[in-house]
């Protein structure tokens, strides 16, 4: 089984345009299970969510209160029955195609497949202002911890159900520095995450600002500084 855990905190806009498409391609991939990881939204999230959930394979976490992304799919990792899990961004900068790419590289061996949307044969659609934090982000990332990794916050990664169960709770960050902090703490065990080349565009709605950029910073600074 395959379960796959959409993160979301009013993202109702999205939700209604994307969460069809994504439920039509994992209904072409076998066993699965969606697992719609709610995190406090007020804007009609919840509802709708609630509505998908009556839908066979789809299955609703909510939080009464934000908890974070980092929280939400730890959540969801927690309640997966399947042997292969990951997530996606509902506002699907990266087409769901990718999520049969990125389970085609985990049956082949690789425990952690991530997006990469930097690498030599990717292709990244944004904003002057949104890749240049981004691009200054990893190389912070690179001279911090060494790492080898090209895009730690990339809004796709899949795992084996062994490696990413006994790992997750290691993961301290709740919020938007949780997807760097496994990477690093995968690193560490010398775990080398396979980074999978991707189209991205960035959506319209975009939850990530100048605030969580700096967040980022923070929290890279601080978990450095903790060894």
């Amino acid at each position: 089984m395959i379960s796959l855990i959409l993160p979301v905190h009013n993202e109702y806009r999205n939700m209604k345009e994307n969460f069809p498409k994504i439920y039509k391609a994992m209904s072409g991939m076998g066993s699965f299970e969606i697992i719609i990881a709610e995190d406090g939204s007020i804007d009609g999230t919840v509802e709708l969510a609630r509505k998908y959930a009556r839908m066979k394979n789809v299955v609703l976490l909510s939080e009464k209160a934000r908890a974070g992304k980092g929280k939400a799919i730890k959540s969801g990792v927690s309640a997966a029955k399947g042997s292969i899990i990951g997530f996606i961004d509902i506002d699907l900068s990266a087409s769901p195609k990718y999520v049969g790419v990125a389970v085609q590289k985990v049956k082949e061996g690789n425990v952690f497949v991530i997006g990469n949307r930097y690498g030599r044969m990717s292709k990244s659609e944004r904003g002057l202002w949104r890749l240049s934090e981004s691009m200054l982000y990893n190389a912070l990332l690179v001279a911090l911890f060494n790492s080898k990794v090209r895009d730690h916050q990339c809004g796709i990664k899949f795992w084996s159900s062994g490696f990413i169960k006994k790992i997750i709770n290691e993961v301290q960050d709740d919020s938007w520095f949780f997807d760097s902090e496994l990477i690093i703490r995968a690193e560490r065990k010398g775990i080398m995450p396979y980074q999978m080349p991707i189209a991205w565009k960035e959506g319209r709605t975009s939850q990530v600002s100048s605030s969580v950029a700096l967040y980022l910073f923070k929290a890279a600074l601080r978990f450095r500084l903790s060894g």
